[in-house]
């Protein structure tokens, strides 16, 4: 008597977990010789959706055997295929009422950002939020306004991407690498470096000095001070500036941002020119312009009504820190610049941009001849264009009045 092959003792198999999340061809042909020397095709069956769903067997038919293992073989497969029936009859089945509303929750559009403002805002914080929600309309993204002589938040619009979430400052970095370039003095406001090409410009700004590199963003400018400070100085004048840590504001999930350990030297252009690594807030950003053009005071945020405030200070800047030639560079970049989407003749707005890796950024203040409002726009996804066009109709929102329309008598 011969004995009983493989595939006669265990003709089929059950279904796993796993073997229902793959994906069959079609039905695969095989042969195998017999001790007798005859073939005996096996065919494998297709599992259906319903099988795969279900658990049910999938099983290898001989396609010819001898006659009296047939019945046996038969007996088998109906014995293993039997619970699989039973416990596929017994689970219970989704309705497509259900998955039809469960797509239609997850397509639902999200709702506007939330715009938070101290319960005891004055009417002017209240105008603020206001201009801060038109400015942004249907853009994603947040904004953040502060007083920059007190620390005082006049108003967050979307907390989330604005206080929660750190993304990379892109260009708006650069003003670190400037004031740190100054006060070390490794540039002046009138350095001159060659920009021969690889900037976001391709031919190349040519000659150009430390205002007009702000202005117009120049890459290769802050990647040449970037490399000559190192590392190691450009971290002290971030954190100096309030970038890296929590700014400590009155509101709940602030996230605290942070700098990179350790830069090494090839990648210290690309940090000094898009903050390669670096990530910050939006609130974290308007404490620093604020310390830039208020002397140097890094304040505390506190979102508050000008009732009784009384201002935090964390620490302030060395008396050697330079941040004189920045107003310029700030102001050629909205009137010539980058942030030109912010130009408007009658509101003189100064600031940097920043665009990287779908992000966009402005931080600005206003006016800037005497400034009383810090303001940072963050977009996303977007740039640097798009973010100063939001805070250039959020400026004119407040600064300019209404148009009157008058009518005269026909005749």
């Amino acid at each position: 008597m011969r004995p009983v092959r493989e595939a006669e003792r265990f003709p089929c198999r059950l279904a796993s977990d796993s073997l229902r999340r793959e994906t069959f061809d079609d039905a695969e042909l095989g042969a195998e010789r017999t001790a007798s020397g005859s073939s005996v095709a096996m065919a494998q069956s297709r599992p259906s959706r319903s099988a795969l769903a279900t658990g049910r067997a999938t099983c290898y038919l001989p396609v010819a055997m001898k006659p009296g293992v047939r019945p046996v073989t038969l007996a088998t497969i109906l014995m293993l295929l039997l619970p699989a029936l039973a416990d596929a009859a017994a689970r219970p089945r989704r309705s497509t009422a259900s998955r039809s509303a469960r797509r239609r929750v997850l397509r639902r559009p999200p709702g506007p950002p939330a715009l938070v403002v101290a319960a005891a805002a004055s009417a002017r914080d209240l105008a603020v939020s206001e201009a801060a929600r038109f400015g942004l309309g249907a853009q994603q993204g947040a904004v953040v306004a502060m007083d920059p002589h007190t620390g005082r938040v006049l108003t967050v619009l979307n907390p989330y991407l604005g206080l929660s979430t750190a993304y990379e400052p892109c260009s708006v970095f650069k003003i670190v690498v400037a004031v740190a370039g100054l006060t070390e003095h490794v540039v002046t406001p009138d350095t001159v470096y060659n920009c021969a090409g690889g900037c976001w410009f391709w031919p190349g700004h040519g000659p150009i000095n430390l205002r007009r590199a702000l202005a117009v963003s120049c890459n290769p400018y802050f990647e040449w001070m970037g490399e000559q400070l190192g590392y190691e100085r450009i971290e002290k004048y971030a954190h100096l500036l309030g970038l890296g840590t929590p700014t400590g504001v009155n509101m709940p999930d602030e996230a605290a941002g942070g700098m990179p350990l350790v830069v090494p030297v090839k990648g210290l252009g690309h940090l000094s020119s898009h903050a390669k690594g670096v990530d910050t807030t939006a609130i974290q950003l308007a404490v620093l312009m604020s310390a830039v053009i208020n002397g140097g005071i890094v304040f505390e945020p506190q979102l508050s009504g000008p009732a009784g405030f009384v201002p935090k200070e964390r620490w302030r800047l060395p008396p050697q820190a330079v941040m004189g030639g920045l107003t310029d560079g700030f102001l050629g970049a909205v009137n010539e610049g980058s942030a030109a989407n912010a130009f408007d003749p009658d509101v003189v707005v100064a600031g940097k941009t920043g665009t990287c890796a779908g992000l966009g950024w402005f931080a600005s203040y206003v006016p800037a001849d005497k400034p009383e409002m810090v303001t940072v726009v963050f977009v996303r996804p977007g740039n640097g264009h798009v973010a100063s066009a939001v805070a250039g109709r959020m400026y004119q929102y407040l600064y300019k009045p209404a148009p009157t329309t008058t009518t005269t008598a026909g005749y």
